[in-house]
């Protein structure tokens, strides 16, 4: 009887490795880009003065 457990959680493994294998890499590639764009980000401000953001949406009514 342990024998067929053992043999349903192996038989499992076997059939979930190649999707979980690709969501493992579709998560990795997106925290490298986020990394990439951060440092991408930081580099592009540094030397400047930050930038002020506008108040919003002025003599627009309607």
């Amino acid at each position: 009887m342990e024998l067929t457990g053992i043999g349903i959680v192996v038989f499992l493994i076997l059939l979930f490795a190649k999707p979980l294998s690709s969501v493992l890499r579709s998560i990795a590639f997106r925290n490298r880009a986020a990394g990439k764009a951060k440092m991408m980000r930081a580099k592009d401000r540094s030397g400047r003065a930050p930038k002020r953001r506008r108040a919003g949406k002025r003599g627009r009514r309607g």
